[in-house]
């Protein structure tokens, strides 16, 4: 049997035992892994892994919900999160294997307010229409937020997703 790891997020770069970790993979039957992004700046780094390791991670490239993942700063995303990201979906058109991680996350702390579930919800849809345009999958992230998640599924046409 031949499995794939679904959701290394933009972090599994910084591993310092990367290569014992993809072995240790291989070795229970996982033989590729899909390493997600969450802001723009994770990009390059995740497209720069699947080049070291070709065949073995897939690259998806998308803006999640929550930036500065780690950090004091947590936030619901913005639509300016978006705006640098724009033109590395085309660049890496090619290479990318789906567009995620992207999606809603309603958790009241990270979007208290209407305004950051309604930015939230703007920044997934453009993110659907680029997924459409590319003809890839995505890879949706949702917490607290199963129905509206489902609904722009629906409404957005979309019949590939993770």
């Amino acid at each position: 049997m031949s499995l794939v790891g679904s959701l290394c997020n933009s972090y599994f770069y910084i591993l310092q035992d990367i290569e014992d970790v993809i072995m240790r993979a291989k070795e229970v039957g996982i033989n590729s892994v899909i390493s997600v992004t969450e802001e723009a700046n994770d990009f390059e780094r995740v497209i720069h892994l699947s080049k070291s390791y070709p065949g073995v991670v897939a690259p998806c490239l998308g803006i999640h919900p929550i930036q500065c993942w780690g950090s004091q700063e947590q936030r619901s995303v913005r639509l300016q999160d978006l705006d640098s990201a724009l033109p590395l979906f085309q660049k890496y058109r090619d290479e990318i294997v789906a567009v995620g991680e992207i999606g809603l996350d309603f958790t009241p702390w990270y979007a208290p307010h209407a305004e950051h579930r309604d930015e939230q919800e703007a920044v997934f849809r453009r993110q659907l229409e680029i997924s459409k345009a590319l003809d890839l999958p995505v890879n949706v992230h949702s917490r607290s937020a199963a129905k509206v998640t489902i609904a722009v599924l629906k409404e957005e046409g979309m019949g590939h997703y993770l």
